[in-house]
Formats: C-alpha cells, sequence, structure tokens
C-alpha cells in the first residue's frame, strides 16, 4: 500500500521539483549563452586583428632590421616626447630648408630607414581669434611638414624596399573640439595623408617591404596640452607611455593604424554617431580646452 501511494504521488512529487530544475537549466542557459557571446566576441577581435594585419602589410613577414646601421629621423619632440637625442635644426615648415638637410643627413650619415613624422603643435586659441600667422604655422607644422618629410625620404625608401615611415595624428582628428578647430582639422588631414601614402606605397609602387603606420594619440601631457580639464577622473598620458609605443611599433616591422590608448579608438564609432549625440559631445568638449595655454615652441614655451 505505501508502495503503491508513492507510486501514485510520483507525479506530483516531480511537478513539486521541477521549478528547481527549471532555474538550474536557465542557468545554466544563462551561462551558456554569455560564454558564447564573450568567446564570439574574442574571436571576431582576433579575426579582425589578423586582417587588419595582413591587409596594412600586404601579408608579408615583419621586416627585418639591422639596428647598428639603420638611420631614424624623428621630427620634433624635443621637448615633450623625444629627448637626448642628435639632431639638425630645421624649419620644417620650409620645403627648401628640409630638402638641404635632408641632403645633409645623405651626406653625414646615410639614408633613411625610419621616418618618424612626429612634430606637432598647438597654439591653444579659438579659431576666429587666432592670428592668421599661428593658423598657418600650425598647418605648417602638423601637415605641410608631413608632406615635405615624405617628398624629401620616401622616394629612396620605396626604392630600397626597406623602410618605416610613421606619422604621428591624434584622436583629435576624430573628434570635435570647438576650441581646437585649426588643431583638429590638421590632424584629420595628418590622418588623410597617412591613407594616401599607405595607398600609394602598397598599390601604385607595390613596395610591400615599405611599411606606412599612423598613431593617432590622445592628450598628452606636455606644454602643448598643459592646461586640459578632461574630466571623468581621466588624465593627459605621459609622454614616456606614448613614446615606448611608437618605438613598439617600429620594432615590430609592421605596419600599424593605431589609438594610444586603444579606448581612444572609441572616437572612430562617434564620427558614425547621430547628430543629436554629436551635439551632445561638443558641450563636454567645449570645457577640456576652454583654459588651454597658448604653446609657442618658437619661443621655448
Amino acid at each position: 500500500m505505501n508502495v503503491l501511494n508513492s507510486i501514485v504521488d510520483f507525479p506530483s512529487t516531480l511537478k513539486a521539483a521541477a521549478p528547481r530544475f527549471n532555474v538550474a537549466s536557465k542557468t545554466a542557459r544563462t551561462l551558456w549563452n554569455g560564454s558564447l557571446l564573450g568567446g564570439s566576441l574574442v574571436t571576431a577581435f582576433l579575426v579582425n586583428q589578423w586582417l587588419s594585419r595582413r591587409a596594412l602589410n600586404g601579408g608579408n613577414a615583419p621586416s627585418n632590421y639591422d639596428w647598428d646601421k639603420e638611420v631614424i629621423l624623428v621630427t620634433g619632440g624635443a621637448g615633450g616626447i623625444g629627448k637626448k637625442m642628435h639632431y639638425y635644426k630645421c624649419d620644417i615648415t620650409s620645403y627648401s630648408n628640409l630638402q638641404a638637410v635632408a641632403a645633409r643627413i645623405r651626406e653625414e650619415v646615410d639614408e633613411l630607414t625610419v621616418a618618424i613624422a612626429n612634430a606637432g603643435i598647438c597654439r591653444g586659441k579659438p579659431v576666429l581669434e587666432a592670428s592668421k600667422e599661428a593658423i598657418e604655422l600650425t598647418f605648417g607644422v602638423n601637415n605641410l611638414a608631413v608632406l615635405w618629410t615624405a617628398k624629401a625620404f620616401m622616394p629612396s625608401m620605396i626604392k630600397n624596399n626597406h623602410s618605416h615611415f610613421l606619422i604621428v595624428a591624434s584622436q583629435a582628428g576624430y573628434t570635435w573640439t570647438p576650441g581646437l578647430t585649426d588643431y583638429s582639422a590638421t590632424k584629420s588631414a595628418a590622418v588623410a595623408i597617412y591613407e594616401g601614402l599607405y595607398g600609394k606605397v602598397r598599390y601604385i609602387h607595390k613596395s610591400r617591404s615599405v611599411r606606412v603606420s599612423c598613431v593617432s594619440p590622445g592628450a598628452v601631457d606636455t606644454k602643448m596640452f598643459a592646461s586640459i580639464k578632461l574630466g571623468l577622473g581621466m588624465s593627459a598620458l605621459i609622454p614616456e607611455y606614448v613614446g615606448t609605443q611608437i618605438p613598439d611599433i617600429i620594432l615590430a616591422g609592421r605596419a600599424r593604424n593605431v589609438f594610444v590608448p586603444a579606448s581612444a579608438g572609441f572616437a572612430v564609432i562617434l564620427l558614425a554617431m547621430p547628430d543629436w549625440i554629436r551635439a551632445a559631445m561638443q558641450v563636454f568638449s567645449i570645457g577640456v580646452f576652454a583654459n588651454l595655454t597658448p604653446h609657442n615652441p618658437m619661443k621655448g614655451q
């Protein structure tokens, strides 16, 4: 009789236990879906990195350099990212001056292996208040100097098919900064110069061992951005940190297009956002550069 009662009561017992099984099943399903999503995102990230690396380097293996023999040029940087280097005094906004210095380098040292177009200037004044000379200087240093450097050294780089040309742009080239209209415009142009030079080397000259890279850092704690207020607990990048990212790219022997830090790449996503979101972001950016101290490297300021 007891056995019969147990058999009769079994369905109700199973029904009572069912919720516990459902909860466990839902938890397991949630964990599985989360793991699947996480794994998919990691896989997509790695595949994206691999495809980008192959595209930017033409499928080539990393370049091999003999660093005891290679010649490296860095424009600018003596007061910020780069220090303690042998230097050639040059007005890089002047095509003739830069060509003359390039000839000296070839005569006194050798042909370049690596050129890092690092020189940059931000006068720190709203474009409507800035002088004509200040705006011309900003475009001269940030854009013309990059083009003149490329014209001076890239022909021999392409001929030797063994070199690396790296442009230091900025996150500001992808964002809207009302207080830095001229500077942001020049950094947008620097990105365009990078893409144009890469395309010319890769598809027109077909020089697969000539690497063309671009590094777009956020605000760096140099005299150029000494007084910015980023807010949200953020701070400017220390020059030494940015200074290590660039050599790492050169030493790896591969072309790269990177943001420093990687989170700065979010600026690219913002470009695709609706206008109302972009307009809201401008409100935040106004306060960031409101108290920017004018930068004048010509007078050591």
